[in-house]
């Protein structure tokens, strides 16, 4: 799955952390740092996801330890944060990809302590890491951090996700911003968007006819995303790494995709 270990490349004997680390686009992006000879901390909700990433890393030769973390409680990101470091030293890569799509529905139905959930997970907890790694990050003069922008589709054709397109627009806006606040210090700010569908999504849409969704928000979006591509996560990480490895700061890059399927 992923390629043997370079120990004498630009990222060899880093330390990472990556959220959302226990699938997709995270298992990824872990696995090319492994393979990059960094040092990941791959954190999920659950130890089991954390731990089959941290499997298949060792499997190619990387040096992985799992972490599970609900950020839902911004509160537990300093302990986190301290574990990682007890077990690699501090922080020099931190790629956040923790997130969540609900509340999904129309505005006016929505839970307000669902919304808030949302936006800690998908906003506040970006924020509260970055400020946790940032300082170990400006001592040593290097650091990267990068924030996942997973989006359906396209952002406007998406009703019945607002709550997900405001985190995807906040996460943007901190990004750049945060980008311009560190000029001069050696880290840098980017954000990778992810605007096409895994191959689990592809698969369910596949067998969905929309004619028999009842729901009017649901069968917009499964109509409006026939035609999407679908993600390619190994690319995608691969392609991320590379532009980590640049002094680029204060960027929104599109992941890689294949094309539509059929």
């Amino acid at each position: 799955m992923f390629a043997g270990v370079n120990p004498a490349g630009p990222f060899a004997g880093r330390v990472a952390m990556v959220t959302g680390g226990g699938s997709a686009i995270g298992r990824a992006i872990a696995g090319q740092l492994g393979a990059a000879g960094v040092a990941v901390a791959v954190v999920a909700l659950s130890s089991a996801r954390a731990e089959a990433t941290v499997e298949a890393v060792r499997a190619a030769g990387g040096e992985a330890a799992g972490f599970a973390a609900d950020f839902h409680d911004p509160g537990s990101i300093p302990d986190l944060v301290h574990a990682v470091e007890q077990v690699f030293g501090e922080v020099d890569i931190l790629v956040n990809n923790a997130a969540t799509v609900t509340p999904l529905g129309p505005v006016a139905d929505l839970d307000s302590a669902a919304v808030l959930r949302a936006l800690t997970i998908n906003v506040a907890s970006v924020v509260t890491l970055a400020g946790m790694v940032i300082p170990a990050m400006s001592r040593h003069g290097w650091g990267r951090i990068a924030n996942v922008c997973g989006v359906i589709g396209n952002l406007a054709s998406w009703a019945g996700g607002n709550v997900y397109a405001a985190c995807a627009a906040a996460l943007e806006a901190h990004t750049v911003n945060l980008a311009a606040e560190l000029t001069g210090t050696g880290i840098t700010v980017n954000a990778l968007r992810v605007h096409r569908m895994g191959t689990s999504l592809r698969t369910w849409l596949a067998g969905v006819d929309p004619a028999a969704i009842d729901d009017p928000l649901i069968r917009r979006f499964v109509v409006s995303q026939t035609d999407v591509g679908i993600v390619d996560f190994d690319g995608s990480a691969a392609d991320l790494l590379g532009r980590l490895a640049t002094t680029e700061t204060g960027r929104i890059w599109n992941a890689v995709h294949r094309g539509p399927v059929g």
